[in-house]
């Protein structure tokens, strides 16, 4: 029974990374098209006119970079963290305030995946376009909230990881400086 769990949490682990992987791709790939839109826009300021509506689709690209890059830092555990005097402590008590900050981040991120739902759900009703090429701003707001999602079923993947780790005895974060 134990191999059969293992050999699904394994699954999970692999496909948890999998998708952070390819949403780093897409985040990454939202700036290039940003940076490329920015960079026409300014040629074309200079030879002929700017690109029209190239600040609205630049300002949605980077959005979906940062909501995109969220998983793939959950998991690499490049969230912000205070461990100095926590790791005086040792081991356990990092393992433990490690799976406590991955609880509190899960619990935010499932705050501002229903919140953000709520406010998709308001502008898809509401029929809301950009300024200047007139384009729904839902579709936005809707891409971002599936990544939302990806980021908050990482979150419970990370949640599980910590509670298999601590139940193996294994260290969850080495404290800075420690090899």
């Amino acid at each position: 029974m134990a191999t059969a769990v293992s050999t699904s949490f394994e699954r999970l682990e692999r496909a948890c990374h999998g998708l952070a992987s390819a949403l780093v791709l897409f985040g990454g790939f939202c700036l290039v098209v940003a940076c490329a839109l920015t960079v026409a826009s300014i040629v074309g300021s200079v030879t002929i006119r700017p690109l029209p509506g190239e600040i609205e689709l630049v300002e949605a690209l980077c959005g979906l970079a940062v909501f995109a890059f969220l998983p793939f830092c959950q998991l690499k555990r490049g969230h912000v963290g205070v461990d100095i005097l926590i790791s005086a402590f040792g081991p356990k008590a990092m393992n433990w305030t490690q799976l406590i900050g991955d609880i509190v981040i899960a619990i935010l991120i499932g705050l501002v995946t229903w919140r953000h739902a709520i406010g998709t759900m308001d502008k898809f009703g509401n029929g809301e376009t950009t300024p200047l090429l007139l384009l729904p701003v839902w579709w936005g707001f809707a891409i971002a909230l599936v990544l939302l999602v990806a980021n908050l079923l990482v979150c419970l993947y990370v949640i599980a990881a910590d509670i298999r780790d601590i139940r193996r005895g294994k260290t969850i974060v080495a404290a800075m400086g420690a090899h």
